[in-house]
């Protein structure tokens, strides 16, 4: 008895067990764009004495396979060839069951990836095995050139590509409206230089074949000299309208922009608001009670007697880029932080942007932190970025609580460009730092450094800062650094 039940136990172990063992478990595609290997193939051998089977696979939808063969004999394999639908833009995270008959259990096989851009064809099915690009070096294959501008990632139409091979011009071509040049060549190293009026040349150079077959050139904007604008007369408050709890006010679509500092001024166009005017408080100076310099203080002190109350207008951007490597969070705790220290008399308004302008918080008092932290907190990403408009609806609600015994400060959030809207902006930041002395400070989340030169500009016409936000330690101190740096009392 004690025999047949060894035998059973070693029988079961064989069959749960197996003796098939795949090549690998898991295959990352990486990021794809046309032309892309979108398969993989993957060898299972049979290391028992015994004749097996394949039985089934077991797969999602956007999966498709092919295989060599069902059968492994002792000590041979077999190629399963997986691939994934490439006509379907985004992340993926797929897993294929593969049955055989050495095992209950199944051979799971997990396929990641991200298709960043569709083929104009892609193709769907799983491509024969004879269908192996061929080892000849000068098999031509079909590449992907791909121009973008380096500040706001957006494609570049009409931009020129130079193709260059063993010092000999290959080729000339323009960029579709897309961005892209489809093209065909043969494996080799090459020199890609491209070019577009109003930009810088850049270029990119290796060596392209059947996995390395998508190239991607940034051109950046020189930089400019800008001319002081000619200052143009206060704008007078708009009329007053009934209270609107939340305010969204529709933009016209306009090309896009980034920030460019030698654009003309152009005309503000004047939206109207349902903001009703906050009264004006009259604020007792106390009396500074030390000498001490705002370094000497400790960081627990923010109190009337060394800082001025703050009138503060934060513009936030939930435009869709700050979806991506938790700058959206990064926003979230910069704002709590400086929240959780706020005082009574500092007055806060709120106003997010993406393809619109909203009005979240309008002139509430520091004390009451529940509601500004839960408007905070229900904040989402969506569309394009009208950031110059915001701006202007910005300062138009700053001046509404506006007190030169106060600091008034505006302060964006925001990880870029802004590719949508007024143009005017930046003359508006100057106008209300000449005129009113209204600080236009910068936070910006993950930039990068081209950014970071076209912000350090644009904070220059408001007497402010450009602040880097890169992580959770930024988030929780900075702002509020900037809100103590202009609101302290000089002695």
């Amino acid at each position: 008895m004690r025999i047949v039940f060894s035998l059973l136990f070693l029988l079961t172990t064989f069959l749960v067990n197996g003796q098939i063992t795949a090549e690998k478990k898991a295959h990352d595609f990486g990021d794809l764009y046309p032309n892309a290997q979108t398969y993989v193939d993957i060898k299972f051998t049979n290391h028992s004495e015994k004749k097996h089977f394949l039985l089934t696979i077991d797969k999602p939808r956007d999966v498709y396979y092919i295989f060599s063969g069902k059968t492994l004999l002792p000590d041979s394999s077999i190629t399963i060839r997986l691939k994934i639908n490439d006509a379907r833009k985004g992340k993926f995270n797929e897993e294929i069951d593969i049955y055989f008959s050495d095992s209950n259990d199944p051979t799971t096989i997990r396929l990641t990836g991200n298709v960043k851009e569709v083929a104009s064809n892609p193709l769907t099915g799983c491509p024969e095995f004879s269908n192996d690009p061929p080892k000849n070096n000068r098999t031509e294959f079909a590449i992907t050139i791909k121009v973008i501008d380096s500040l706001t990632r957006e494609p570049i139409r009409r931009s020129r590509v130079y193709m260059v091979q063993n010092n000999t011009l290959i080729g000339e071509y323009f960029t579709n409206k897309d961005g892209i040049i489809h093209r065909t060549v043969p494996m080799g190293y090459y020199f890609l230089m491209a070019e577009k009026e109003a930009y810088k040349n850049n270029y990119a150079e290796g060596y392209l074949n059947f996995q390395r077959n998508y190239i991607e050139i940034e051109l950046q904007q020189p930089p400019h000299t800008e001319e002081p604008p000619e200052l143009i007369a206060d704008v007078p408050d708009e009329p007053e309208e009934p209270e609107d709890p939340e305010i969204l006010i529709d933009l016209n679509e306009e090309p896009e922009i980034v920030i460019d500092l030698n654009d003309p001024p152009e005309e503000v166009v004047v939206v109207e608001e349902t903001i009703d005017t906050v009264p004006e408080v009259v604020i007792e100076e106390p009396e500074i009670i030390d000498n001490r310099t705002l370094a000497e203080l400790p960081d627990s002190i923010f109190d009337k007697a060394h800082f001025k109350a703050n009138n503060i207008t934060f513009i936030l951007d939930v435009s869709s880029s700050m979806n991506s490597s938790g700058k959206l969070d990064l926003l979230k705790e910069s704002m709590t932080e400086l929240v959780s220290i706020l005082r009574p008399e500092d007055i806060i308004s709120v106003i997010k942007y993406s393809s619109n302008v909203g009005v979240m918080i309008e002139g509430l008092s520091g004390d009451d932190k529940e509601k500004i932290n839960e408007r905070v907190a229900e904040l989402r990403t969506s569309s394009s970025t009208a950031g110059g408009d915001a701006i202007q609806v910005a300062y138009r609600m700053s001046r509404k609580v506006y007190s030169p015994e106060r600091n008034n400060i505006v302060i964006m959030i925001t990880d870029g460009a802004f590719n949508k809207g007024s143009k005017s902006y930046l003359e508006t930041i100057e106008q209300n730092y000449n005129d009113r002395g209204i600080i236009f400070s910068v936070v910006g989340i993950k930039t990068s450094e081209y950014v970071t030169a076209h912000m350090d500009k644009v904070v220059g016409k408001g007497g402010g800062s450009f602040i880097q936000v890169r992580n959770s330690f930024d988030a929780k101190t900075k702002i509020i650094q900037e809100i103590k740096r202009t609101s302290f009392r000089e002695r």
